[in-house]
């Protein structure tokens, strides 16, 4: 895709699946910018990944990049996210964040004082809202076809199936799994949909016995201006759901896929077995990394025209206080197969070596 606007220098920090799979081959079609650095703790790594996508330098020190970037995308694990992040503005280097920006609120906010400090771009990856379907699916909440909204419900599963080169994901010191990784973009889908309307999470059942949880079901709760809507989140890395947000109005309902589509199906009240597909009237097929090709434009174009197109850092807070919120209330799900004594061994011998 082309813009009017120079290059912009962009380098990359963390050379994981999400850099390789995602951001580097979005990259290369997008014609004003270059990725001049990778950058991983790896240097092997980092070295055959900037060999793969014709990258010029590679390195294992983030440092070496200040001065010599206009930007940078941080793709590493999580816990290392707010510390990177926050080197990079202070060196005046505006940053896309993965999610999730942090792992806890207060270094979250901690992040966006610093942008705000630095008066640099702090952007978070949010690249769900830039899917057709996800687009379609707010324009008709908008424009009034479901009339008043009354609840919802959503639901994202399947066999973890990521191909991680650690084990950062399952090894996390706070106990932090599915909630912290998918509730991030669920919880940011949501506020977006419901135009950031007041949330709450009311309840939270996960399956963390002690270590991380793989499944859970979070009970929230919208104040709109003119009522209450109430849904439920399902998440799970151990079983296929069926991956679709729901939104029920007074005149029917309106479904969509959770991870990017290209329609939204639409159910009339009364019409629960016919319904119709709204979509785009373009007939060209989507881009590949059509969400993270439009990701990167809306970044770098902020960063030559001084505008803000992406997804600011402050709109990550209130994902984040609703993850902070699952953990605060989180109580055990119970399992099909869980015993009395099954579940007495796990909490007696969890420090066991």
């Amino acid at each position: 895709m082309k813009s009017n606007f120079k290059k912009v220098r962009l380098a990359i920090i963390g050379a994981g699946a999400i850099t390789e799979e995602s951001y580097l081959p979005a990259a290369k079609l997008i014609s004003h910018l270059e990725i001049t650095h990778i950058v991983d703790l790896d240097q092997v790594r980092a070295e055959q990944v900037a060999a793969d996508f014709q990258i010029p330098i590679a390195t294992s020190d983030y440092h070496e990049l200040f001065g010599k970037v206009d930007g940078v995308v941080v793709a590493t694990p999580p816990s290392s996210h707010a510390r990177i992040s926050m080197d990079f503005m202070n060196a005046a280097i505006s940053v896309l964040c993965e999610k999730p920006i942090a792992l806890t609120l207060a270094e979250a906010r901690e992040m966006v004082g610093t942008g705000k400090t630095a008066n640099i771009h702090l952007a978070v990856a949010m690249n769900r809202r830039l899917s057709r379907s996800a687009k379609i699916l707010k324009q008709l909440i908008n424009d009034g076809l479901l009339g008043d909204i009354t609840h919802f419900d959503a639901a994202e599963g399947y066999e973890y199936n990521w191909p991680l080169r650690t084990g950062h994901v399952f090894l996390n010191p706070n106990h932090r799994g599915i909630i912290s990784d998918i509730g991030p973009h669920l919880f940011d889908l949501l506020l977006w949909l419901f135009n950031r309307s007041p949330a709450r999470v009311k309840k939270c059942e996960d399956d963390n016995w002690g270590g991380v949880e793989a499944n859970a079901v979070v009970d929230l709760e919208f104040e709109n201006a003119h009522s209450t809507i109430r849904g439920q989140v399902e998440f799970s890395w151990t079983r296929m759901l069926r991956n679709s947000i729901r939104i029920y109005g007074e005149n029917g309902m309106l479904e969509a896929s959770i991870i990017g589509g290209e329609k939204v199906n639409y159910y009339p009240k009364g019409y629960a077995k016919k319904g119709l597909t709204v979509q785009e009237t373009d007939n060209n097929p989507p881009m590949a990394n059509n969400e993270f090709v439009q990701q990167l434009i809306n970044f770098t174009d902020s960063i030559t025209q001084n505008q803000v197109k992406y997804v600011p850092a402050e709109q990550a807070l209130a994902p984040m206080t609703l993850i902070e919120d699952c953990y605060k209330l989180r109580k055990i799900n119970p399992q099909p197969w869980e015993k009395k004594w099954l579940k007495s061994f796990f909490r007696n011998n969890l420090n066991a070596k």
